[in-house]
């Protein structure tokens, strides 16, 4: 079976190449499949509706057999209106493996395939990384090995690269008359921790709610990729910078409850504590207020309440609180969103931990 990442089979089909007749989607960014599966509509049928597009789903509930889905793909014709794109969804990871009987009809099928008819077999399942990555060893590779043909493809959904994200971003963006500052797509991979996945995901919150001027800067993808609100982030700042666990801990829960990621909720405040890093520094060489506002992107209404904060922190505080934070950071690339509430939570408690009058308490 050909191997295709994502992105090359994207480009593929948007440039008018001819579409491989049998595609297998898999991947634990299973949401991107969705896709390439638009995509094909766009290309592939005149207007997507009951005839031309069908979903079958191998799940719990419902075993939609495989005999039905070939005699569906073989059904299509040359004639326009009569193309058909045949989704088979695989939603239960032991449904992956195919019956002896099924691999007889795909493969019989794949050794002619229709070319009027595109086939996605699409393996969407909900499951931990470590659930999907065992799932992945055992039946997916070994069914796609099973699948191999010259005509059939495999989309692997998480291979992509941070140069593969930023130009597709650009060039979706650029076809809808929008422009985004490097410093914008920078705070974008900073907010979501590098999950490709979710920055994609993201892509249609920010055309929704570009501005007039069709720009997008750093404090605009900020709210809208977070959509944290100042209030909360400077609830949740003033509870450290007071050591008020009780406050801190509510902020944290009501932020998680109203869906913000952790890794969103760690990069605004690695980005707070660099801004506040950068306007101590400036400070210190007398810039004006009004310009340290400009460079940091400061919102006037916050920033008499900001420079307080500023002036507030020792530089060697500030540096241990940065240090507690990039090492959080560096252990939420390794683990799962509840081992990054965790480290959240315990955030708190690191920072009591830094302080000289609790230092001086316990003694």
């Amino acid at each position: 079976m050909v191997q295709a990442p994502f992105f090359r089979l994207l480009e593929r089909l948007e440039s008018g190449k001819e579409i491989p007749p049998y595609i297998l989607l898999h991947g634990f960014n299973e949401s991107l499949g969705e896709i390439i599966i638009q995509t094909l509509c766009d290309r592939f049928l005149e207007k997507k509706n009951d005839f031309n597009y069908r979903r079958y789903y191998f799940d719990r509930d419902q075993d939609d057999a495989w005999e039905e889905i070939i005699g569906e793909a073989r059904s299509a014709s040359f004639f326009l209106q009569a193309h058909k794109i045949i989704v088979a969804v695989v939603r239960e990871e032991k449904k992956v493996k195919l019956s002896k009987a099924d691999r007889s009809l795909v493969l019989d099928y794949l050794a002619k395939p229709n070319p009027h008819t595109i086939m996605v077999h699409y393996i969407s399942m909900d499951l931990s990384k470590d659930d999907y990555r065992q799932a992945r060893r055992g039946k997916i590779a070994p069914l796609a090995a099973d699948l191999a043909s010259a005509g059939a493809h495999a989309v692997d959904l998480d291979a992509m690269s941070e140069r593969e994200v930023t130009h597709y971003i650009k060039r979706r963006l650029q076809q809808q008359g929008i422009t985004i500052t490097a410093s914008a797509l920078e705070k974008m991979f900073d907010l979501t921790g590098e999950d490709f996945a979710s920055i994609i995901g993201q892509l249609p919150k920010l055309e929704l709610s570009v501005d007039r001027e069709r720009s997008l800067d750093t404090e605009d993808v900020e709210h809208m990729i977070t959509g944290i609100e100042s209030h909360s982030i400077w609830e949740l700042t003033e509870a450290i910078e007071r050591e008020d666990v009780s406050r801190y801990l509510d902020t944290l829960k009501y932020l998680f409850i109203n869906g913000i990621k952790p890794h969103f909720i760690l990069g605004t405040l690695i980005a707070h504590y660099n801004k506040i890093f950068t306007a101590k520094f400036l400070l210190k060489h007398n810039f004006p207020l009004a310009d340290i506002g400009k460079v940091l992107q400061q919102p006037q209404f916050l920033m008499n309440k900001f420079i307080q904060s500023v002036r507030g922190f020792s530089e060697i505080r500030l540096q241990r609180i940065l240090r507690v934070i990039y090492h959080i950071d560096l252990e939420l690339k390794t683990g799962g969103d509840e081992s990054a509430r965790l480290l959240l939570q315990n955030f708190i408690f690191q920072i009591r931990h830094l302080s000289p009058r609790t230092r001086s308490i316990r003694r």
